[in-house]
């Protein structure tokens, strides 16, 4: 498999960029993809979740964001939304006072700055999920995918599906948990090293890892889902489980107890 995607990178037109090129690309076409929604304003829900939410005044004390959910609502209040991302609306105050005020420029070119960050990111993603994870003789992860990553991270970079996350302000939940999703995955691959000498595991990263997924939770509820993504892609790409064998091994097993 492994190989039939190293064919595919080398039969891919598309030029050969260096790494540090091909990141800048991608992250100046998807800052400018969106760069038209700098001047939008504050719609839908972003008036009760930015407008109308206390917890982005000074005079508000700052551990309420603890105890509140997203729209500003006690957690165990009844009417409650029960959405608890306490560091994106953390976000929205530093927006707030840095900006003096609800100037939806602040807010928006931020969400912007978010998604290009993420799409460098995926630049690193892509070549591990397409090239594998390994490393050189110096600990140097190697992509093995130099044209399919950048290009792949061009059109996750410029898909609409990404519009409403980007240009509705409130969709900065999912970009703030997308980018500690990202940097949780990356640190627990970083976690692993294989070269001559054999396996490195580093413990220091994979807590990092987790930290990093604990924060992407806390952005939006949906970031525990990376310790699962750790977990299964430890299992199939760096222990190399064969799902197939172990299928056949346990019907094979259950077939002699009956």
């Amino acid at each position: 498999m492994a190989q039939l995607e190293l064919h595919l990178d080398h039969d891919i037109s598309w030029f050969l960029l260096p790494s540090y090129w091909a990141k800048i690309v991608v992250g100046l076409i998807s800052f400018l993809c969106f760069a038209n929604s700098y001047d939008g304003d504050f719609v839908f829900d972003d008036s009760e979740a930015i407008i109308n939410n206390k917890d982005l005044r000074a005079e508000t004390p700052l551990g309420d964001l603890w105890h509140h959910d997203f729209w500003g609502s006690k957690l165990s209040s009844n009417t409650s939304h029960k959405s608890y991302r306490p560091l994106t609306v953390l976000t929205f105050r530093l927006n707030y006072l840095f900006a003096g005020g609800f100037h939806p420029v602040g807010f928006h070119v931020i969400n912007i700055i978010l998604h290009s960050i993420i799409c460098v990111l995926m630049v690193d993603v892509f070549s591990i999920l397409l090239g594998g994870l390994q490393y050189s003789s110096k600990g140097r992860r190697l992509n093995l995918a130099p044209r399919a990553s950048p290009l792949a991270a061009l059109l996750f970079a410029v898909h609409p599906v990404h519009t409403e996350c980007v240009a509705g302000i409130v969709g900065r939940a999912d970009l703030l948990c997308a980018l500690f999703f990202l940097l949780s995955f990356l640190g627990y691959c970083k976690a692993f090293r294989e070269n001559k000498e054999g396996n490195h595991f580093s413990v220091f990263w994979v807590l990092v890892s987790v930290l990093l997924g604990a924060i992407a939770m806390l952005c939006k509820e949906q970031g525990i889902t990376v310790l699962g993504l750790n977990a299964v892609f430890d299992a199939l790409v760096i222990s190399r489980l064969d799902i197939l064998e172990l299928v056949h091994k346990v019907l094979h097993k259950n077939k002699s107890l009956e």
